[in-house]
């Protein structure tokens, strides 16, 4: 099948060359390369976002988490957005590994894992969020035991580790029911 897709998918890029057209991947790839390439450009705008922040970053996949590293990077230079170090207080990333759903459009957790590791040699904090605000403490009682079978004690490259919920609403009942 990949025979078939391959050939397509080149096809509909080149028509939408010849019609100066681009969908949302297309405007991903130029931005992270015009970012990647022109030191200048990075320059311009960083000086204007000066801190960014993502929320549901374990949906971010690798182009993006290239341009959001070129944007908060110190090296201007810098053509591997792997080895930037980020600039103190120009990054603020919220996101759970656990809750990716985005595989099919290349969010995985080894891009999760990279930008923490970019982000800690940067020497920024890594900070895991276990309050649940959205579920009653009977819930988070009855499904800790679940994810703490489930989940790995310490996090591998394929699966985040597990960290119990803790629930920020104190008032017992309602949940789940045994």
């Amino acid at each position: 099948i990949m025979e078939l897709i391959v050939p397509a998918v080149e096809h509909f890029g080149e028509l939408r060359k010849l019609n100066s057209q681009m969908n949302f991947y297309d405007l991903l790839l130029q931005a992270a390369t015009l970012l990647r390439e022109n030191p200048e450009v990075r320059k311009y705008f960083q000086e204007r976002f000066t801190h960014i922040l993502v929320d549901e970053f374990q949906d971010t996949d690798p182009i993006q988490a290239e341009v959001v590293l070129y944007l908060t990077g110190e090296d201007l230079k810098a053509r591997a957005w792997q080895k930037t170090k980020v600039k103190p207080g120009s990054l603020f990333i919220v996101g759970d590994p656990k809750q990716s759903i985005y595989r099919f459009r290349r969010a995985d957790i080894d891009t999760y894992n990279e930008v923490k590791r970019v982000i800690k040699n940067s020497g920024g904090l890594v900070i895991p969020l276990t309050t649940n605000f959205r579920s009653a403490p009977s819930l988070c009682d009855w499904i800790n035991p679940i994810f703490k079978e489930k989940l790995p004690a310490k996090g591998t490259p394929q699966q985040a580790p597990f960290e119990p919920l803790v629930p920020f609403h104190q008032t017992k009942g309602g949940g789940v029911r045994r």
